[in-house]
């Protein structure tokens, strides 16, 4: 029920999801604060020895990011 998460699902076109690794979003949860882990990438190359992120995922994560500053902060 966040707006927060229906507004990423909504920017992405992506349903969201529970994800099975470490951050620090269910210490936010705690706090009452809604918890949402996004980014370019994806989990099968993060905290990896060799990392990185396609550079073709980088332009769809700012466009989101726009769009979210949008909604929410301005």
């Amino acid at each position: 029920d966040s707006p927060l998460v229906r507004a990423v699902e909504r920017l992405t076109g992506h349903a969201a999801g529970a994800a099975a690794f470490g951050t620090e979003g269910p210490f936010f949860r705690q706090l009452g604060m809604d918890a949402l882990i996004f980014g370019p990438g994806g989990i099968e190359q993060a905290h990896q020895p060799d990392e990185f992120i396609a550079l073709d995922s980088i332009h769809p994560t700012i466009k989101v990011l726009q769009g979210l500053i949008r909604e929410f902060c301005l």
